[in-house]
């Protein structure tokens, strides 16, 4: 099974050489819609050039994910693939690939199928890495869904925000909630639950988040040990990433730790200086 290809959404915020060596053959775009404008999740995306839009913008703000057709073309020319996407409960990606999918089965003779990731950012990242393991192990493609499902359920993601207001506005998080972080002045420590965006916790100052996002660790119940890994995205914030992974390094024994840049959906919706941390 090791000629399986991974296909993932733009929500993964993977590099260049990360998807060379994990087998990612196609990564379909997200669209991001400010004012009049549409930013493409691809490699010719300015980042900062899109966070500074969103900050100049009143009006609300959209998303949307590519079409079945584009699944289908991805899924096709890969000839055998698992694909990876954003939370059902927060994207229509994961039915547009399992509509590519059938697309594809129709026209050609690929197999494959869609995980929904349960997660976003960084935990599409980190499923992306353990999957590609799975596939090099030479599993059967039934033991290998078997055991990325089985990993989907265990994992764990939180994130901090600066700026929740797009989040708000477009539903991402409950508007009592939002409201109430922003009449207090806290940051939000938020995750997923059942695949949804649900309020954790919550910090005072600065100073402390990086506390308090390493406390997240411990409070989830999971055993770390060195077959564990640990992903963190950030958007613009690379300082509090790295002190996370110092105060993480320190307290728990994971195998393997990557810091990522959020690419252009992840920022969109984590906004300027946000965090995300899966495992």
């Amino acid at each position: 099974m090791s000629d399986f290809r991974i296909i993932t959404d733009s929500s993964a915020d993977l590099t260049d050489d990360m998807k060379a060596d994990l087998g990612v053959d196609g990564t379909i775009p997200f669209y991001m819609h400010i004012k009049d404008e549409t930013f493409v999740d691809d490699d010719a995306l300015s980042v900062p050039v899109m966070i500074q839009k969103m900050k100049e913008c009143t009006e609300k703000m959209s998303s949307s994910c590519g079409s079945p057709e584009v699944w289908k073309d991805a899924f096709i020319k890969a000839k055998n693939a698992f694909a990876i996407t954003l939370s059902k409960n927060l994207s229509g990606a994961y039915s547009a690939a399992c509509a590519g999918l059938g697309l594809a089965m129709e026209e050609s003779d690929c197999k494959g199928y869609v995980f929904d990731s349960q997660s976003a950012v960084s935990g599409e990242t980190l499923l992306t890495i353990k999957l590609r393991e799975f596939i090099n192990e030479g599993l059967s493609m039934q033991d290998i869904i078997k055991k990325a499902e089985s990993f989907i359920l265990k994992m764990k993601t939180y994130f901090v925000l600066d700026d929740i207001s797009n989040l708000q506005k477009n539903g991402r998080l409950n508007y009592i909630t939002g409201t109430i972080v922003q009449i207090l002045s806290i940051k939000p420590i938020c995750g997923e639950k059942d695949g949804k965006i649900e309020l954790f916790d919550k910090v005072r100052g600065a100073k402390n988040v990086a506390d308090k996002m390493v406390s997240m660790i411990a409070k989830s119940g999971r055993d770390i040990d060195s077959d564990d890994y640990f992903v963190i995205s950030h958007c613009n914030n690379l300082p509090l990433a790295a002190e996370i992974v110092e105060k993480v390094k320190a307290q728990f024994n994971f195998g393997k730790i990557w810091i990522m840049e959020m690419k252009g959906l992840s920022s969109f919706y984590a906004s300027d200086r946000g965090i995300c941390m899966s495992f």
